[in-house]
């Protein structure tokens, strides 16, 4: 849904489809035709933004597959939904009977969470709808709070910065 700030910009408020278990597309998709078309029939809104959680494996395949992608952005416009925010917290087994402080792995210490995460605004930047300014991401905050050293700080403070050296973010709109 979208309201309007005293300060003339929008804000989007969206319904957040990790509470329905999935990790591959088609149940991504099954979750869109059902559960979040029916919220936004039920709430009567032209337009409901959603939050998506992906699993990295299909952060990876939407990022890399034009035709994966597109399945997605068709299945947003035919139930009015639009996508300003992903869920980049667990990066897999978000719905296994015991979660814990597996969500937190991988951390911030290793290239897959910086890879997922890349991966995840790829993905965003191509479903954002073109008159949102900004769109988000959620991550966890570095590890899960104990032990964190100065050398775990250094490892993902390098690793962030070696990635931005050799990857360039681009937003919409933007050109390389």
């Amino acid at each position: 849904m979208r309201f309007r700030h005293p300060d003339g910009s929008v804000v989007h408020l969206a319904y957040c489809t990790n509470v329905h278990p999935a990790e591959d597309l088609e149940g991504v998709i099954a979750q869109l035709d059902g559960c979040s078309a029916l919220v936004r029939k039920e709430l009567d809104v032209p337009v409901l933004g959603v939050g998506l959680w992906l699993a990295h494996s299909l952060a990876e395949r939407l990022a890399n597959s034009p035709k994966a992608l597109d399945r997605l952005a068709r299945a947003l416009h035919r139930n009015d939904l639009e996508v300003v925010t992903l869920n980049g917290f667990p990066y897999a087994g978000f719905h296994d009977k015991v979660v814990g402080k597996k969500v937190y792995l991988p951390d911030w210490t290793e290239p897959e969470r910086l890879e997922y995460t890349l991966d995840l605004v790829t993905v965003l930047a191509e479903l954002l709808p073109a008159d949102a300014s900004y769109g988000s991401i959620s991550t966890l905050p570095l590890a899960w709070r104990t032990p964190w050293s100065r050398a775990q700080d250094a490892q993902a403070r390098s690793l962030v910065h070696a990635h931005r050296a050799g990857r360039r973010l681009l937003v919409p709109g933007q050109h390389a």
